[in-house]
């Protein structure tokens, strides 16, 4: 993962690969068939694993802002512990390798914002928020975390804790709540 992170997935060699990982080139073809095999493996396994901990995160029982909140915050720890992943995933999404085969970012996008759309829906049907157009605030939620994430990788700010999840979370919910009548 670090090869591919730093170096891009056209720099790494078969060779790299395989010394980073201790293993010969035919254990490697014997296993992933190529290095986009090693490649697809390392990514669509990363990817589901963190949208697998993501989903479980907005589908626990409680509030919506308690649900959101452990989301935001989730979506921050994974980035600042997996943050060669995280660098391949954003280059991925702006900068596809033409070799590689594509990952399929969009499909792993889709399903988490769905699930962010879908607890938001629940926060407006049980009366935590008030009711108002989904996409837009969508965008803002998710666009919230994406630029942290964004600026995060790129200029190592803003610094992804907890407090940065709960007050993004905070901010944006604070504008959809009704007003105590």
């Amino acid at each position: 993962m670090e090869l591919f992170a730093e170096r891009g997935y056209e720099a790494t060699s078969v060779r790299e690969i395989c010394e980073a990982a201790g293993l010969t080139k035919p254990t490697l073809y014997h296993f992933f068939g190529s290095k986009e095999g090693v490649f697809r493996a390392l990514v669509e396994g990363a990817l589901a694993e963190i949208s697998t901990e993501l989903a479980a995160a907005l589908d626990a029982p409680g509030p919506v802002r308690a649900r959101l909140r452990a989301f935001a915050r989730l979506y921050f720890e994974r980035t600042r512990a997996r943050r060669p992943l995280m660098r391949l995933i954003f280059s991925l999404v702006h900068n596809p390798p033409a070799a590689g085969g594509p990952i399929d970012c969009t499909a792993y996008y889709d399903a988490t914002a769905g699930r962010v759309a879908a607890v938001l829906e629940q926060g407006v049907a049980s009366g935590e928020l008030r009711p108002g157009p989904f996409e837009p605030r969508l965008l803002v939620f998710m666009g919230g975390l994406a630029e942290s994430l964004a600026g995060n990788l790129i200029a190592g700010r803003p610094e992804l804790t907890p407090e940065l999840a709960d007050a993004l979370v905070d901010t944006v919910l604070d504008g959809w709540t009704p007003k105590p009548e």
